[in-house]
């Protein structure tokens, strides 16, 4: 599937949405709806919500429709100038004239918000489709790479900082934005479950997160490293991937997320660690936002094929988390790439390689 004909078929099942809950057309200017559609950057700074260019959606077209200073930017370099989409422009000092087109529209159109059609949209975003799929598979692999050399390189000594910023240099090299890193050294892993950097030094042990974005598109990893071994910390960890196993064993189509869920934790209390889910939430559904839904019992959420997850359970500094796929056949684990340390969990006649604490020093 090309860029343009997966473009062509988000916008035909958006035109469907509309027809069936009694709308003309659609003005989306979310960065997470804009990215969906068009698989390229709808937004400048990294923590925008906002698209900074709308995309008009009527039955006959596609619109571009942004100010001057953006529009030329995204309709060559993020919409590859197809020709299906049209561009209106205003200039950046008359914000009028965009009231004044969003006004023409609604005369024209029974005009919708993405508020409106919220839940459908919800739905269509959380599916891959063939060409989102193939983009998530690289970027997944990608970020998992730069991430577990740089962990398997740390020494005594660096500070957390330091680490994100050389976590961050080697992803942006690379077209990938690092728009969580979350690392916890020593004490801190154990103390916090989210800890972001604070100017601690590494001792021995080290808890390292990244979500992972390029195009809107997002990936979860974390991976944990050991200086020295330390029984305590290992044992930890096989316990903590028997949970995650059991999560991704959970992932079947048509069963829910609660179930899902509920299975899961309960591995928290075989293991001796009951109520362990209270501490941390335990990830879930993923995508174009870090957790489009998450994990929990009351979740009726029915599991479909081609949708993305990363759980991300937690014990006492231990923590196991990749990004994976629903599939036909079970899930496929897009962050797994063979070169760190696993342990085999088996359930149910299926074997699951789970990211373990890496020990330097053996």
């Amino acid at each position: 599937m090309k860029k343009s004909e997966n473009i062509y078929y988000k916008v035909e099942r958006i035109r469907e949405i509309l027809r069936n809950k009694g709308y003309d057309a659609l003005e989306i200017n979310s960065q997470v709806n804009f990215s969906y559609v068009t698989g390229g950057r709808g937004f400048i700074g990294l923590a925008s919500t906002a698209s900074c260019g709308s995309l008009i959606i009527t039955p006959q077209k596609v619109i571009l429709f942004s100010e001057n200073i953006e529009s030329e930017r995204l309709y060559v370099e993020q919409l590859n100038q197809e020709s299906f989409i049209e561009k209106k422009v205003y200039f950046w000092d008359e914000p009028e004239k965009r009231n004044e087109f969003i006004e023409e529209l609604k005369e024209q159109y029974n005009l919708a918000s993405e508020e409106d059609i919220a839940t459908e949209l919800f739905m269509l975003r959380t599916v891959m489709t063939p060409w989102d799929i193939e983009y998530m598979q690289k970027l997944s692999i990608e970020a998992a790479k730069v991430l577990e050399e740089i962990c398997k390189g740390v020494a005594v000594g660096v500070s957390d900082y330091a680490l994100a910023g050389k976590i961050s240099k080697a992803l942006w090299e690379r077209n990938i934005e690092p728009i969580t890193i979350l690392i916890g050294f020593d004490e801190r892993a154990l103390a916090y479950r989210h800890p972001v950097m604070h100017g601690a030094v590494l001792k021995n042990y080290a808890l390292v997160g990244i979500c992972a974005r390029r195009n809107g598109m997002i990936t979860s990893i974390s991976r944990d490293i050991l200086i020295k071994a330390d029984d305590v910390m290992i044992e930890k960890h096989k316990k903590c991937a028997r949970v995650n196993a059991m999560f991704l064993n959970g992932l079947q189509i048509g069963e829910s997320l609660g179930s899902v869920y509920q299975k899961a934790v309960d591995i928290y209390a075989q293991e001796g660690f009951f109520g362990e889910e209270k501490l941390h939430h335990q990830g879930g559904l993923t995508g174009f936002v870090p957790r489009e839904l998450k994990a929990v019992r009351q979740s009726n959420h029915v599991i479909r094929e081609n949708e993305v997850y990363a759980f991300n359970p937690t014990i006492q500094g231990a923590k196991v988390e990749d990004t994976v796929m629903t599939t036909k056949n079970g899930v496929r684990n897009l962050t797994y790439t063979g070169t760190y340390n696993y342990i085999d969990v088996n359930i149910e006649d299926r074997t699951y390689k789970i990211p373990t604490v890496y020990v330097i020093e053996e």
